[in-house]
């Protein structure tokens, strides 16, 4: 409870600015004479976000959002007069398209589609019994939250000062951060005593993390501003130089081979620069050294390799009989792409103009996720239509409003990762909200009308579930109380709630967020084994496209797609113990090396000097791996027999072309190593069964 008794000096401050700025957006909608002035106060709460960015992204795609579901609902009841069995499937099939929509983008545009779905649901259905009053029930929805938007704004404008000069500070506080994580992952990799798995995952889950928060930083300190461009370039960087860590690894592993000589050598040097790197981000004279230090670095990687190969080696045959020298130059290139991407991140890092391009080249996305599209859009819309059927069937004088707040949840969770958690809590912090609003509904409001009054009784609860909402354990929770707290004291300029009215809310409220917890617990859920199945589809479809010549993958795409399936694997894998859960992130990791190593393969076979044996040894190769996709082990027999062949025609090539087959002999040996090993992500089956036996 330290963070009521104890709260944060900025956790006390949102919720005081926050319930002022509900407070205020009240009495105005009182004084504007509104007949439903809690949707307002409600409004001021759900924009209020951490930072001003959030909260001004949020208020205004809830502004687009509530336009474009009030417009959708006015046209909804004038196409369906007194049809309601036209009505609700044409709103449940809406309701279900938005969902689906929202699921395909991020952060608050996302929300704006739910947004769009449910403000739709809301106001049609509060029509239903009134549809020559629709376009007043939305010009009046419209308004409370234009109000609550602008409330909040103007207090949060007020209250929070120094906005652009916090978010420049927070960026690189935060970019610190990540990039410390990273080195010392990478560090540790180089040194042979790899991370956990999940330690790597959690290094780019925040890289995309942060990248995503960058559009509300944008926000704050202008959208010109070279510090955000820098750091979404800057987190781009970070992901390659940390999957480039990963595939060190593989590559080390691939060539069986204890670093001596020349690559221990440089590897010594790197991992102490390494080790010095983060005490030199906050100090700008150290950068510079050790940017410089880095180059120098990559130069004597480069002529270490040049001297391997003027080394007499004997013959290079299979990858069971590798040269020292040979395993010593694979060693050597690899280290040096490591070191590439440093002086990419670096330079990102200091806003460096020349890296314009490859920032922009390497910035992280978030690839659409096409089942859970489709999965979302059916679960809504036949969400709204069963509780539709309850209404009709049960003839419940709320079922108006219970249908409405079944529209409301599984629109609003359909695309959070864990959706039944997500909104168990949404309940959970609706059944506070009602058993808090028995104070001023039955002891406070009764005996008085002075507003003043009814502020003190509303403004303590909306200040504890401010604090609640600042801290992480409470804060899903926290947020849905401080959404329905105001709606459940109904203020009203002429009346007030009385004990009939409050039960005939409360009642359709929790049952219609209960009815939501169970479709998302019945209907189409989560299963590990079906999310699983899906996960390695993709990523074998992925690697196809890899591999045909007529289809293009972009790193960033790649990395996304599978550390977005991991996020999503941890997010709902509770119950695998930690080894599994380990060997199953392993995989991925080892899918994510593998790719990254074909699309390398890929870009150096283009290369005109590479010579045409070589070239078309890897073309073969390619037509073979895109005719098998899903046959991992014909893919193995395939890399292998070009690796084979890589070898020979390396030992009868000058100096100059043997470099750039080494090259790509590096990234087959890793390719190569990975599809021999068990990977359990592939043999998910298998490791569940036995997990569980």
């Amino acid at each position: 409870m330290r963070w009521l008794f104890a709260p944060r000096l900025a956790a006390l401050g949102f919720s005081l600015r926050t319930t002022l700025a509900s407070l205020l957006a009240l009495a105005i909608a009182f004084w504007m004479e509104l007949g439903q002035p809690q949707w307002a106060a409600m409004t001021a709460w759900i924009v209020a976000q951490g930072t001003r960015g959030e909260s001004i992204s949020k208020g205004y795609w809830r502004v687009i959002g509530t336009l474009a579901g009030i417009t959708s609902a006015v046209a909804l009841v004038a196409m369906t007069p007194q049809q309601p069995w036209l009505f609700f499937p044409l709103l449940a099939t809406w309701v279900g398209l938005c969902t689906a929509c929202g699921t395909l983008v991020h952060n608050f545009r996302s929300y704006a589609f739910v947004l769009t779905a449910y403000t739709c649901a809301i106001v049609a259905i509060s029509a239903v019994d009134a549809q020559d009053q629709v376009f007043d029930i939305a010009v009046a929805r419209g308004t409370y939250i234009l109000l609550g938007v602008v409330c909040e704004m103007v207090v949060a404008m007020i209250f929070v000062p120094n906005v652009p000069e916090r978010a420049r500070k927070a960026i690189h506080e935060q970019l610190d951060r990540i990039i410390a994580q990273s080195v010392e992952a990478v560090r540790d990799i180089l040194m042979g005593r790899s991370p956990p798995e999940s330690d790597i995952h959690q290094i780019l889950s925040m890289a995309i993390a942060l990248n995503d928060r960058m559009e509300f930083s944008a926000i704050e300190t202008g959208r010109g501003e070279p510090a955000v461009r820098n750091a979404r370039g800057t987190l781009g960087q970070i992901a390659r130089f940390t999957s480039r860590g990963v595939g060190m690894r593989s590559r080390l592993a691939a060539t069986g081979h204890v670093p001596q000589g020349l690559s221990a050598a440089l590897l010594n040097a790197v991992t102490d620069m390494l080790d010095r790197l983060p005490a030199c981000l906050s100090d700008p004279a150290s950068l510079i050294q050790l940017r410089q230090e880095v180059s120098a670095l990559k130069l004597r990687c480069h002529a270490d390799v040049e001297r391997t190969l003027t080394i007499e080696s004997a013959l290079i045959v299979p990858q069971e009989n590798l040269s020292p020298v040979l395993r010593d130059r694979v060693i050597l290139q690899g280290t040096g792409l490591l070191l590439d991407e440093l002086a990419h991140l670096l330079a990102c890092y200091v806003g460096d103009p020349v890296e314009a391009i490859v920032s922009a080249q390497s910035r992280l996305v978030r690839p659409p996720n096409w089942r859970a599209t489709w999965a979302n859009g059916v679960r809504s819309g036949l969400a709204v239509l069963v509780g539709a059927m309850i209404w009709e069937i049960t003839a419940w004088p709320q079922g108006a409003m219970f249908d409405m707040f079944v529209a409301v949840v599984c629109a609003r969770f359909a695309s959070f990762s864990n959706t039944v958690l997500a909104s168990r809590t949404f309940l959970y912090g609706a059944l506070w909200a009602v058993a808090l609003s028995i104070v001023p509904v039955f002891l406070v409001m009764p005996i008085t009308s002075d507003y003043p009054v009814l502020c003190l009784a509303i403004s303590i609860p909306m200040v504890i579930g401010g604090l609640a909402n600042r801290n992480p354990a409470t804060a899903a929770m926290a947020a849905s109380f401080v959404n329905f707290f105001p709606y459940m004291i109904g203020p009203e300029n002429h009346g007030r709630i009385d004990e009939i009215q409050w039960l005939n809310t409360s009642l359709p409220l929790l049952c219609g967020l209960g009815f939501g917890v169970l479709i998302f617990r019945h209907v189409l859920p989560f299963s590990l084994s079906s999310f699983l199945s899906a996960f390695v589809h993709s990523s074998k479809r992925m690697l196809n496209r890899i591999s045909r010549s007529d289809m293009r993958v972009e790193e960033p795409v790649w990395v996304g797609l599978l550390v977005e399936n991991m996020e999503i694997l941890i997010a709902n894998g509770g119950r695998i113990a930690g080894q599994l859960m380990n060997d199953l992130l392993r995989g991925a990791f080892s899918l994510m090396t593998l790719g990254r190593n074909l699309m390398q393969a890929r870009r150096m076979t283009a290369d005109p000097d590479l010579p045409a044996d070589a070239r078309a040894t890897m073309e073969a190769m390619f037509a073979t791996l895109a005719r098998h996709p899903a046959a991992m082990g014909d893919m193995r027999t395939t890399v292998t027999h070009a690796l084979s062949r890589l070898m020979t025609l390396e030992r009868e090539e000058p100096d100059a072309a043997r470099a750039k087959i080494t090259m790509i002999i590096g990234c087959l040996m890793i390719v190569a190593t990975e599809l021999g090993h068990s990977n359990t992500l592939i043999d998910y089956r298998k490791a569940i069964e036995d997990a569980v036996t």
